[in-house]
């Protein structure tokens, strides 16, 4: 794939920032530096900034209760992308184009190689740049962003694209490969651990056949094929040895 330095914003601050730290081995990011976010909101154990004066004041509240409900939020979201009308990016998946659906912010700020094939597809979009000097009738033109995606089977992609936006995903024998290098593709290293774990506990079950026959298909597809597949390899010399 290739990346763009676009000058197009898709947020009004462009406060997404590669990573300082370095990838793993197999090239494991986000590409996203959250660390400072996380070490002030995510832990639970530490004090908020915020937090700190709290003693200091008088008039502030002794009790705070934290609050999350995240499974409407999550449902809320996957229904959204099951809606073409409610979707801004549309990905044109395998040979036979299958169209599968996303929104721009959530896929942009999700990953940053998300981020760089909007806006590369943004910059060549035709529709995009007849709107600019069009209006009233234009209206009716598709606001989607398209997109090929050529190495992936549309099930597996839409399994994805669903991770992306909702923060789950059902991982089977028959796509853990394709989850697996999508994971790689665009940096998103909690996904690349569960599709190992996954993969690992299955083939204690006596699934590695079906996974293998999976895994071919990405084979000359995908760069990521061949690493997982020398993983299985790994995996069954363990087992039997």
């Amino acid at each position: 794939m290739d990346l763009c330095n676009s000058r197009l914003n898709l947020v009004e601050n462009d406060f997404l920032k590669v990573s300082e730290f370095e990838y793993d081995n197999e090239g494991c990011s986000s590409g996203y530096d959250s660390a400072t976010e996380q070490s002030n909101f995510d832990k639970e154990s530490d004090t908020p900034i915020s937090e700190a004066s709290i003693d200091e004041d008088p008039t502030a509240e002794s009790e705070v209760m934290k609050y999350r409900s995240t499974q409407e939020l999550c449902n809320s979201l996957q229904y959204i992308i099951s809606l073409p009308d409610l979707c801004d990016v549309k990905f044109l998946v395998g040979d036979k184009r299958v169209p599968v659906y996303g929104v721009k912010a959530i896929l942009a700020t999700r990953s940053r190689m998300f981020y760089n094939l909007i806006l590369e597809a943004q910059r060549q979009s035709p529709v995009s740049k007849k709107s600019k000097k069009k209006s009233g009738k234009n209206k009716t033109l598709s606001n989607h962003v398209a997109i090929e995606i050529n190495n992936y089977q549309p099930a597996d992609f839409k399994e994805l694209i669903n991770f992306v936006h909702c923060g789950k995903v059902n991982i089977r024998n028959s796509n853990v490969a394709g989850l697996y290098c999508g994971a790689s593709e665009f940096h998103l290293p909690e996904l690349k651990i569960a599709c190992r774990d996954f993969t690992k506990r299955s083939m204690r079950n006596g699934n590695t056949a079906v996974i293998l026959k999976s895994t071919k298909i990405y084979l000359d597809r995908h760069r990521a094929g061949k690493t997982f597949m020398e993983k299985i390899r790994g995996y069954q010399k363990s087992m039997n040895g």
